[in-house]
């Protein structure tokens, strides 16, 4: 009961953790993608899959009861937190799904597990990212306690469990394949391992395992496809969800675009355990990746003690190894993938951190070492705290990946400002002509006539202008227009070029002046 209770303490701690200042960081483009598609599904009841782009649907749905109980009443009103609500309870989730596994993974290794998970610095930072990652890595994680508890005792509820948290993997986004693949793995040796010893034959299926796994089949099945057919109004969706493997078949081996993102295989395991960009600060989760190597190698060798079933410790080591070569052995790599087996890595090392408690001489030695357990910990939360606030946009922090800058916002500002004095309001028109404009339209959501363009357009003129700085010299001989210009960075080594026709430009101004005055008036100021 007293491990019940700490757990949830932990918890506790680690959503406030989360929940603090959560706007604080402007939206990421893929952030902004995912809160435009989410926006679209609530103002307007339909979900229609992109085979291409944008993963699955399931971030969206969860999205919809946390806009209405924030009260919001359309799209264009809800707040970044509004929707970075979503991973926020995912990720504290994660650490809640200990609990059911606290009796044969052992105090020490549930408490460490769940101490990490609520301080590591990838963990906290995508925890407060609007994108479909902690959400598989939730139901993944619940997928892994189905597959264990059916494991220690077979019964269809677990079964259905399982249907469960795999059709929600698969509807969440295209890589649930790869998490699917090392459950499969680490549940295939479970039950080989247990055969051998009780010299049964290695393989063969039985009848009721047929029906079991068509159970399981059948709720995955169910689950996904209704997800994907945006509650059977969009019939083709769950179609379409299987023709896109072929489109993330190519993206995954580094074709097209996706070159951008190749990196070698031990791209993850440096982030990890060593990351300094001077004159930036120095990161690392090595204190997690020490303590799952000792987890690792005793579960491997099942020499994990007696208070951790050497079976679990096992299925969790084998699930992580494939995760983990898996996601080395893919070149597409973006910092929030490593999600998955940084979760089975934790698990790792509440393992690791149990059986050095274990192999410890005394009280004595157990308390010291406990107490450096809990100042590493520590440690790892001032990381975190960091990499959140301080550097929440900063390219040193490195889960920071392509990210927008911070003068996003107050362009979006400006326009906005601008829009309030123009005599069509949130419809003056708005041209974007840059290739990259991400998160823009998401910050200009309550602006209706903005047309994007990647190259100039036969009419670029308009009150407002957005473009490239690449664009901006051949533009400006195109522009009828007298305008004034400012400059915003987007992301690091993109800059935009805001044109603003003279006369809002000097209307601008001269309310700017009038507030002013009014501000210091003597009046005011008595």
């Amino acid at each position: 009961m007293v491990s019940v209770l700490l757990v949830l303490l932990i918890a506790a701690a680690a959503l406030g953790f989360r929940l603090e200042r959560l706007e604080l960081r402007p939206f990421h483009g893929d952030e902004a993608v995912q809160a435009v598609k989410a926006g679209e599904l609530f103002d307007g009841g339909l979900y229609v899959y992109n085979p291409y782009e944008f993963h699955g649907p399931s971030l969206y749905y969860f999205t919809l009861p946390i806009l209405k109980l924030r009260g919001v009443q359309r799209f264009a009103d809800a707040r970044d937190s509004d929707f970075r609500l979503v991973p926020v309870l995912f990720g504290t989730g994660l650490i809640l799904l200990l609990l059911p596994m606290r009796r044969t993974l052992g105090t020490v290794a549930c408490l460490t597990s769940a101490a990490l998970l609520a301080v590591s610095p990838a963990m906290v930072f995508f925890s407060r990212y609007y994108i479909q990652e902690m959400v598989l890595v939730f139901f993944a994680a619940l997928a892994l306690l189905s597959l264990w508890r059916f494991f220690c005792k077979p019964a269809a509820g677990w079964m259905v469990m399982l249907g469960l948290a795999v059709g929600m993997m698969y509807a969440t986004k295209e890589t649930s394949v790869i998490f699917c693949g090392a459950l499969v793995a680490a549940y295939g040796w479970l039950v080989m391992c247990r055969r051998r010893r009780e010299g049964r034959r290695l393989w063969g299926v039985e009848r009721r395992a047929i029906y079991l796994v068509l159970l399981a089949s059948g709720v995955a099945v169910l689950v996904a496809g209704v997800f994907y057919s945006s509650l059977l109004a969009h019939p083709r969706g769950p179609l379409d969800s299987l023709l896109a493997f072929r489109h993330y078949f190519d993206r995954s081996g580094g074709d097209g675009s996706a070159a951008l993102h190749q990196q070698p295989w031990y791209y993850y395991l440096k982030m990890l355990g060593y990351t300094k960009d001077a004159p930036g600060p120095w990161w690392s989760e090595g204190l997690i990746l020490a303590l799952a190597a000792v987890g690792l190698i005793a579960s491997l060798r099942r020499r994990v003690g007696a208070a951790i079933n050497s079976e679990l410790a096992v299925f969790l080591a084998i699930y992580t190894i494939c995760l983990t070569v898996a996601f080395a052995l893919i070149p597409y790599k973006t910092p929030w993938n490593l999600l998955g087996f940084l979760h089975g890595f934790i698990l790792m090392a509440g393992i690791g951190a149990s059986v050095l408690c274990q192999w410890l001489p005394g009280g004595v030695a157990r308390a010291v070492f406990g107490g450096l357990l809990l100042t590493g910990c520590g440690q790892l939360a001032a990381q975190a705290a960091r990499a959140n606030f301080r550097f929440c946009a900063d390219s040193r922090n490195p889960y920071v990946y392509a990210h927008a800058l911070p003068d996003v916002v107050r362009l979006a500002r400006r326009i906005s400002e601008l829009a309030a004095l123009h005599a069509d309001g949130p419809a003056m028109r708005i041209h974007c002509i840059t290739p990259e404009y991400w998160p823009l339209p998401y910050y200009l959501r309550k602006l209706s006539r903005i047309g994007y363009w990647s190259d100039i357009p036969s009419a670029p003129d308009a009150p407002v202008i957005v473009a490239s700085a690449e664009l901006q010299e051949a533009l400006e001989p195109l522009l009828h227009e007298t305008y004034h210009t400012e400059f915003f960075g987007l992301r690091p080594g993109i800059l935009l070029v805001l044109n603003i026709q003279q006369d809002l430009w000097d209307k601008f101004l001269s309310e700017r002046q009038k507030t002013a005055e009014f501000t210091n008036s003597p009046r005011l100021s008595r």
